[in-house]
């Protein structure tokens, strides 16, 4: 069977996993015809038949007290799988996210998972929990927009406190969340910024802004993460070849583990090689998914470092003065193994190893007449515990973030009506965020002084999550459409489908002919 090895991470942003299926196709052509298969797939092929996110239809009903506190919430969520349910599962992950940060007395949520003429759904970064989250603000924000009250307050008001028994049945604990929200309105001059945009919105006819806070609360889950790291340190120069079994896709597992080995044997970066993953040294290693590869390859680096460190240490206290090359040398001539392996498969008591938070707030500036937009200024603070590398973690948030505002702003995808094709398989009609569509203030913060004692080095993990928070663009564009309709006295609470593009911003304003007039 001659089909090429592929890397585990060949197009994971656009929907790889599911081209295990043609890889299926293959092997069955090859069992029936016993010659060897090749398969070669056109970029436009490739792109007209893969899913992207699961598409959602959601209808709820809410209801609080007289001062605010939610009492239930019913939320029946039908879910478009596409032509197979290949990446149900989705649907189970974000299970444990429906809520939000959010108490309610009762909660009945049904799923539905629906088949239909479309290529298949599929997993992306931070898969059922973006939606999930996109979808419990917006009941907030309706809610609050019903009682007439600002919708940070109505959110803030149900919080979740330490104590309190979450929908999942856990219980919630280390619940930083009213400490970082009040970090991040004060870092981002929320409530100056509130009045400004009102002074802004009164003096300017046809264009507005709106401002918005999104919060969030993700559970890490290490069940299933096995992981497996294998270091060889050389004789000759003291070279450290590390491999392991995650797959650097650009979120920076390379340049973390290659930190916490130089950390842990106490030797300049230099001496470290990250090698290439391969099946014979890292078997059995999960999918770098979850956002967990970083750290548990790491914790398997540690437990690699710590092996080695007992045995160089027995030479290394009889020369302590010796240089790096010189202790891994005398090593080599007493016979000490100079290679560890180890392999992490993590159990715990508790299925949530530990939980992060942040918070956005983001603020736009929309033109009424043309329904273009621009983010004026976004600002989020994370969790992200002790970030074993802050640079890349800063990164990761920045990547998410644009991710996310193309999600919700700009990346509209197109099918056909009747047959379910996609028509928006290239950049001509599906728009991935630009240059141009970066805020243009972009301030990124990590919350300081957050040892995670659970966590590897006292971090916690950051791929997915800032993804989660980025609907907080889509709040505020209402809430700039909501300054519109309140100068035509149309000011009421209205559905939303996102993509928040250009042209559904400029029919949500929801202009006609009368409006469009000199004053007299």
């Amino acid at each position: 069977m001659n089909l090429d090895l592929m890397k585990e991470i060949s197009t994971y942003f656009l929907s790889s996993l599911n081209f295990l299926t043609l890889l299926r196709y293959a092997r069955k052509l090859f069992v029936v015809c016993y010659s060897p298969v090749k398969m070669h797939l056109s970029l436009w092929d490739n792109l007209r038949i893969k899913g992207r996110r699961l598409a959602y239809y959601v209808k709820y009903r809410a209801g609080t007290d007289a001062a605010g506190k939610l009492v239930g919430i019913i939320l029946d969520i039908y879910a478009n799988m596409g032509c197979s349910n290949n990446d149900v599962l989705i649907l189970l992950f974000a299970a444990g996210i429906w809520d939000n940060v959010y108490r309610s007395q009762n909660w009945k949520i049904n799923v539905t998972a629906c088949r239909t003429n479309c290529p298949a759904s599929t997993f992306v970064r931070a898969p059922g929990s973006t939606e999930a989250v996109f979808f419990m603000e917006n009941v907030m924000e309706h809610l609050a927009k019903t009682l007439q009250k600002p919708s940070l307050e109505i959110k803030r008001l149900n919080y979740y406190k330490n104590g309190d028994k979450m929908m999942s049945g856990a219980v919630a604990k280390d619940f930083t969340l009213e400490n970082i929200t009040d970090q991040l309105l004060t870092s981002s001059e929320y409530t100056a910024r509130v009045k400004s945009i009102a002074d802004f919105n009164q003096a300017n006819r046809w264009r507005k802004r709106g401002l918005d806070v999104v919060p969030i609360r993700f559970p890490c889950y290490w069940l299933g993460g096995n992981f497996n790291c294998l270091i060889a340190i050389f004789h000759g120069d003291g070279t450290i070849a590390v491999t392991h079994g995650g797959v650097e896709m650009g979120q920076g597992i390379n340049t973390k583990v290659a930190q916490v080995v130089a950390f842990e044997l106490g030797v300049d970066m230099k001496y470290i090689i990250i090698q290439p993953t391969q099946a014979i040294t890292n078997a059995n290693a999960r999918g770098t998914n979850g956002s967990v590869g970083s750290e548990l390859v790491c914790l398997a680096a540690i437990d690699c470092c710590r092996q080695l460190k007992n045995r160089i240490d027995v030479v290394r206290q009889k020369s302590p003065k010796k240089s790096w090359e010189g202790i891994i040398a005398e090593c080599f001539t007493t016979g000490v193994d100079l290679s560890a392996r180890s392999w992490v498969n993590p159990f715990t008591p508790d299925p949530v190893v530990y939980t992060t938070y942040g918070a956005m707030c983001t603020e736009v500036e929309l033109d009424v007449l043309t329904g273009e937009s621009q983010i004026t200024r976004l600002d989020i603070l994370y969790d992200c515990g002790e970030s074993m590398s802050p640079f890349v973690d800063i990164g990761q948030v920045e990547g998410a973030i644009v991710m996310g505002l193309g999600y919700f702003t700009t990346e509209n995808q197109i099918y056909d009506a009747k047959t379910g094709e996609n028509l928006s398989y290239g950049t001509w009609k599906y728009k991935p965020p630009m240059a141009k569509d970066i805020p243009i203030d972009f301030r990124i913060a990590l919350l300081q002084n957050a040892p995670n004692p659970t966590g590897v080095l006292r971090s916690k993990f950051v791929a997915e999550p800032p993804l989660c928070m980025t609907s907080s663009v889509v709040f505020a564009l209402r809430d700039a459409i909501a300054a519109n309709l309140a100068e035509s006295k149309k000011d009421t609470w209205f559905p939303i489908v996102t993509p928040m593009t250009v042209e559904r911003n400029q029919q949500y304003c929801q202009l006609d002919i009368s409006q469009l007039r000199y004053k007299d």
